[in-house]
């Protein structure tokens, strides 16, 4: 349980604090982006576009998957991960950490992140779906400055576009 609270603590350390920097210059190279935010998912979240993602999953999979663009996405993760096609890389477990971004020219992208303990932020020009199970914890989520909210247990998109 110590380990949970001294994760969460760690993430909510680099959300405030690292991000800062890190979404202006995300921001500036992505124009229209815009920044999110989502602590202790459980269930199913979608960023698909462009931009740049930190994830930190408690337990499932996360897939990179690289849209047709003639380049794949940069990302790195913690693990050791799999092709399951040409376009998809799967890295599941436990304690999964993953940054997935649009280096250099904008490169369209797409994560998929399905399990229990889901925490991401970034700053991306595109789309966050969210579906939480049916049981238990939803989680929360934030959208720029805009209020937080739970996740909802239907699936619903959210653009992620600055006005």
């Amino acid at each position: 349980m110590w380990r949970l609270a001294l994760l969460a603590l760690i993430l909510a350390l680099a959300v405030t604090l690292a991000p800062t920097a890190f979404a202006a210059d995300v921001a500036a190279r992505t124009p229209g982006a815009q920044s999110f935010q989502v602590w202790n998912g459980h269930g199913r979240a979608v960023i698909t576009r462009r931009g740049a993602v930190f994830v930190n999953l408690g337990s499932g999979r996360v897939r990179v998957i690289d849209l047709p663009s003639g380049k794949a996405p940069w990302h790195r993760c913690n693990s050791e991960g799999r092709r399951v096609s040409e376009t998809t890389i799967e890295y599941r477990g436990r304690d999964v950490r993953c940054r997935v971004s649009s280096l250099g020219e904008p490169r369209p992208w797409q994560l998929v992140i399905r399990g229990h303990g889901i925490f991401a932020s970034g700053v991306v020009r595109g789309s966050l779906t969210l579906d939480a199970f049916d049981e238990g914890p939803a989680g929360r989520f934030q959208i720029a400055d805009r209020p937080v909210r739970r996740w909802p247990r239907a699936v619903r998109t959210y653009p992620l576009v600055a006005q």
